[in-house]
């Protein structure tokens, strides 16, 4: 969470090609998956709520931050919490609502 989609689009535009619209969730790379991965905690689920309750990310923002981590081979999430940050990690992507601020 410290650049933004756009930025991280156009930073790894040669290796991932991603969507995460509404009607569209993909993402394909052409980069060797990291080994090990890159790692995704519970300080990093905590991290991403605390910048979201004092307004520095959007809802959207989250969304597409849990549903990258989700979609990507390169994280892996540290196997003491990863049923706890998957459900997170899931909630994020599948029960907000990235498009509710547009809508207004």
């Amino acid at each position: 969470m410290e650049i933004s989609i756009t930025e991280l689009m156009h930073a790894c535009a040669s290796v991932m090609e991603f969507s995460f619209e509404a009607a569209e969730r993909r993402f394909s790379s052409s980069f060797r998956i990291p080994a090990p991965g890159i790692p995704i905690t519970i300080g990093h689920i905590e991290n991403a709520l605390m910048r979201k309750r004092l307004g520095i990310v959007s809802e959207k923002d989250l969304v597409v931050w849990a549903t990258m981590i989700l979609l990507n081979d390169a994280y892996e999430i540290n196997s003491s919490d990863e049923d706890v940050i998957a459900e997170w990690l899931n909630d994020f992507s599948f029960e907000l609502d990235p498009f509710d601020n547009e809508k207004r």
